[in-house]
């Protein structure tokens, strides 16, 4: 027989061969999994594919990802309130929610370094593409989350509704009141701070509302007092005191029952908008351009209304035009025109008095312009300058006459519809050194030169003027009475009325 030792020798070659390679696979793979470890230990960037929620970290050294924390979550990110109809888009520190970028950098830095350190490296290199999420870091306020939500809550929710009353088919009906919803603060907030990572990673967080009744709920109570109340119509009254007249419209409750508000449970209003809106409605059929002014009753509306009594509207005059004829002056055009001459200088800027062209439009301002204070409803004082009289009228009926001097040619008193706009007891008139008793002003002859209606003046020497010529012009443009008929005209004539002089 032949020896077998050469095949056993060859056999033992070949598994040292294998048994080197295995061992150097081993050595490979050792000294991968420690470069690994050193690249992880000692080179400081963050393990590839790592992510601080949707913030992409892998790579970046430890101040490089404590930046992108701060930028990505704490300000490139908005938290969008919600209360399932309208919507708030606020920051998270809005909301008293920060993410601290240090530890949070901290904790995706930890990722391949910590108790499964192996594993995570193998993983981060060997799937580089696969990321490795860690949760932000959040620290919550309380008390920021409480101010944030204070200042979003007129967002959200909505008001509740007060019962009502609605006229239908002649009748009138309750409408019970709704009601409404507001943000609830203290419960939107205890959810926050129950779960304030959720949202944050979400970017949303429901809002809590807490119902809210109407301050009135049931009205049903006042239905047979309405219908009592709105059997009778509302009256208004609208003055011309230009013209001296009165406009009436006669409303039923279909006319304004909209108009009607209820306060309280026990209460009933008229709403003055509902009002001002039926003039608007009415002002195109008003002739000659005028408008409906001052609303004198606004506030006593709804006392008016219960009484009876009817609401009180003032007219208004528009603007107008003048063309210039041959022969005119200006002087002229403010009597026809019954507008003061200065005032017509100072509604045409650069207008030559002394050169008027024939034919050259004039602006003229408002009548109404001259009569600046309330009305004082049912006193008219008119004054004729050729009759040289004076009837004084309450409520339509003629309650004195009198015999007046106005002013004399160089010094003529202005026609025009005006106002008892100043008392004085005694005023004194020092460019004639007259001491003028009971002077009540009407209009400013020129600016800061007041025109008005006075007793028989009297020099500084004690001399009385023009006691024997009332009947005749006399006066520097003032209206002139005897003493006691200014007295009592002064005491009877409140700011507001209106004084009528006519040429």
């Amino acid at each position: 027989m032949k020896p077998m030792s050469r095949p056993f020798a060859r056999l033992s070659d070949t598994a040292l061969v294998l048994l080197l390679l295995a061992l150097i696979a081993v050595l490979t793979a050792g000294l991968l999994l420690l470069s690994i470890g050193l690249v992880f230990e000692f080179s400081g960037p963050m393990a590839p594919g790592v992510a601080a929620g949707d913030v992409p970290l892998g790579g970046l050294h430890l101040e490089a990802a404590e930046q992108a924390v701060d930028q990505g979550w704490n300000s490139g990110r908005a938290l969008l309130l919600s209360d399932g109809q309208r919507t708030a888009s606020l920051t998270p520190l809005d909301l008293g929610l920060w993410v601290d970028p240090q530890a949070t950098a901290w904790r995706a830095y930890q990722v391949g370094r910590g108790q499964n350190r192996w594993p995570e490296r193998l993983r981060a290199y060997l799937q580089p593409n696969q990321a490795t999420i860690v949760m932000p870091v959040v620290v919550f306020s309380p008390e920021r989350a409480r101010e944030g939500l204070q200042a979003a809550a007129s967002q959200f929710g909505y008001a509740p509704v007060d019962a009502s009353v609605a006229f239908e088919d002649g009748h009138w009906r309750a409408v019970p009141g709704q009601n409404g919803a507001a943000l609830d603060i203290e419960a939107t907030l205890e959810k926050l701070q129950a779960d304030p990572l959720a949202a944050l990673l979400s970017g949303r967080l429901e809002v809590v509302l807490t119902p809210v009744a109407p301050r009135v709920s049931d009205v049903s109570s006042l239905i047979e007092r309405l219908e009592a109340q709105t059997s009778q119509p509302l009256r208004v009254h609208a003055y011309d005191p230009i013209s001296d007249e009165t406009l009436e419209w006669v409303l039923t409750a279909e006319d304004y029952g909209p108009w009607i508000r209820v306060q309280g449970e026990t209460d009933l209003a008229l709403d003055p908008a509902g009002l001002r809106a039926y003039l608007d409605e009415l002002q195109p059929s008003l002739s000659g351009g005028r408008s409906f002014g001052r609303v004198l009753d606004e506030e006593d509306l709804t006392a008016r209304w219960q009484s009876g009594q009817p609401v009180r509207v003032i007219l208004r005059r528009p603007p107008t035009t003048y063309t210039i004829q041959p022969g005119d002056t200006l002087l002229r055009i403010a009597w026809e025109t019954g507008i003061p001459y200065w005032k017509i200088l100072q509604a045409n800027p650069g207008l030559n008095p002394d050169a008027l062209t024939v034919g050259q439009a004039l602006t003229i301002p408002s009548q109404s312009d001259m009569l600046p204070l309330d009305v004082a409803w049912g006193k008219r004082i008119v004054i004729s300058i050729s009759a040289q009289r004076m009837w004084v009228y309450e409520d339509g009926r003629q309650i004195a006459e009198h015999v007046i001097s106005t002013g004399m040619d160089r010094s003529p008193t202005q026609p025009g519809v005006f106002q008892v706009q100043t008392h004085e007891v005694s005023a004194y008139a020092s460019v004639w050194d007259l001491t003028m008793p009971h002077f009540m002003g009407i209009y400013e002859a020129w600016p800061g030169f007041m025109n008005g209606i006075h007793g028989l003046p009297t020099l500084s020497n004690g001399r009385q003027l023009w006691g024997s010529v009332l009947g005749r012009p006399a006066s520097y443009g003032c209206i002139i009475l005897p003493l006691d008929a200014a007295e009592q005209l002064f005491y009877w004539a409140e700011e507001g009325t209106v004084v009528e002089i006519t040429r």
